[in-house]
């Protein structure tokens, strides 16, 4: 007697499934860092970012605990909060787009993500050129590692793949 066999989707790349987990950890990250934006608006920016400062100047006498505590004091007014809570929203919002587009295999999700990460690289090179950092370096190249993955799977027919969770052919 001969067994049925149910058919398996085949396995996402491990670089997919990088790709993946990283967009759904960034959308999380940033929903929190919202989440913290308006408690802080609810609590009094301003005062907030005082107190912080204050703090940070109790425990370090550094210079760089000078210049944080000043770059708080000046960039912590209310509407600067709230721009910034509006942009960790709307990042997180895309992020988990990406995300869970690229999850469900969806044909146009290698694309966004490629649109998405290669739009902001030219502000990037800029920041480099400005003022460069081995952090901002090292994102350039991840970004640009990102979006090379992507184009190359796309036109491989490797990138995109049935999601997981169903079987090939299903509805």
């Amino acid at each position: 007697m001969t067994e049925a066999r149910i058919p398996v989707a085949p396995a996402r790349a491990v670089g997919l499934q990088a790709i993946i987990a990283y967009k759904l950890f960034k959308a999380v990250a940033e929903a929190l860092i919202g989440v913290l934006m308006i408690y802080l608006l609810l609590s009094g920016a301003e005062a907030g970012a005082a107190t912080a400062a204050e703090m940070l100047l109790e425990h370090s006498a550094r210079a760089w605990a000078l210049k944080a505590a000043t770059l708080l004091i000046v960039t912590a007014t209310t509407r600067h909060v709230e721009v910034a809570a509006a942009g960790a929203f709307v990042d997180a919002i895309f992020s988990a787009l990406e995300g869970l587009a690229l999850r469900a295999g969806k044909w146009w999700a290698p694309w966004l993500v490629v649109f998405a990460t290669g739009a902001l690289m030219p502000w990037e090179l800029f920041e480099i050129v400005c003022k460069p950092t081995w952090i901002r370096v090292l994102l350039l190249l991840l970004n640009l590692a990102v979006v090379v993955y992507l184009v190359r799977g796309v036109k491989k027919h490797e990138v995109v793949s049935a999601p997981l969770d169903r079987p090939p052919g299903g509805p």
